[in-house]
C-alpha cells in the first residue's frame, strides 16, 4: 500500500495547475481579495517563512499544499470555507493517494487559518503567518483595498469608517506566531496600525 503513495512534492506538482485554474474560474468575481493572487502569495510566503524556520524539504512540500488549498472552499461557500477547503483537499488526496500523515498535517493547517487563528504547532504557525503576511508589509493598504471591496460586494461592511475601525481592531489584536514573522513583519504591522489610526482620527 505504501508503495502506491505519492510524495507531497509530486502531489503538489500534479494538482497545482488544476487548483489555480479552479480558483481563477470558480471563485466569485465579487471576491476580490480571496482570489488566486492571494493564494499564490500565501504559497510564496509559506515557503519563505518555512525555510526561515528550518522546516525540512519534505514537510515544506506539505505546507505548500496546505497553502494552495487553504481557500479552495470559496469555490462552494463563503461561510465555514475552511472546512470546505479541507473537504476539497481530502478529495484530491484520496484520488492521488497522498497518505494519512500528510492529510492530517494539511487539514490541521487549513483549519488553523480560521479567524481567530488557532495554530497548535510550528507547521500551522507557518501557514497562519503566511495567510496574514500582508498585514505586516508595505503593500498593506493596496491589498487591504481588495478586501474592503470584497466585503462591500458581499454586504459585510457598511462604509469606509466601519472598515477603518475593523482594520484597527484586527491589527491591534494580531500577533504573528513564528520568529521570522515577528522579526520581519511585526514592526511594519505596528506602522500600518498607526496609519489606520490616523485615518480614524481624520
Amino acid at each position: 500500500m505504501i508503495q502506491n503513495m505519492i510524495t507531497p512534492r509530486k502531489f503538489y506538482d500534479r494538482v497545482l495547475n488544476e487548483i489555480c485554474d479552479r480558483l481563477m474560474k470558480e471563485i466569485s468575481p465579487a471576491y476580490t481579495y480571496h482570489s488566486l493572487r492571494h493564494t499564490l502569495d500565501v504559497v510564496e510566503m509559506t515557503i519563505e517563512i518555512g525555510k526561515a524556520e528550518k522546516i525540512d524539504d519534505y514537510h515544506l512540500d506539505i505546507l505548500k499544499i496546505a497553502a494552495l488549498f487553504h481557500d479552495t472552499g470559496y469555490v462552494n461557500t463563503r461561510k465555514n470555507h475552511e472546512e470546505e477547503s479541507v473537504n476539497i483537499f481530502l478529495g484530491y488526496a484520496s484520488e492521488h493517494r497522498l497518505g494519512q500523515e500528510a492529510e492530517k498535517i494539511i487539514s490541521g493547517c487549513i483549519l488553523a487559518t480560521k479567524i481567530p487563528q488557532s495554530p497548535k504547532n510550528m507547521f500551522e504557525m507557518v501557514v497562519c503567518d503566511a495567510d496574514l503576511d500582508y498585514l505586516g508589509r508595505e503593500d498593506f493598504i493596496e491589498i487591504g483595498e481588495t478586501l474592503y471591496t470584497e466585503l462591500t460586494n458581499c454586504g459585510e461592511i457598511a462604509d469606509r469608517t466601519a472598515w477603518n475601525h475593523l482594520q484597527y481592531n484586527f491589527l491591534s489584536n494580531l500577533r504573528f506566531h513564528t520568529q521570522y514573522s515577528q522579526t520581519h513583519r511585526q514592526p511594519q504591522l505596528e506602522q500600518n496600525l498607526l496609519t489606520v489610526k490616523r485615518l480614524i482620527s481624520i
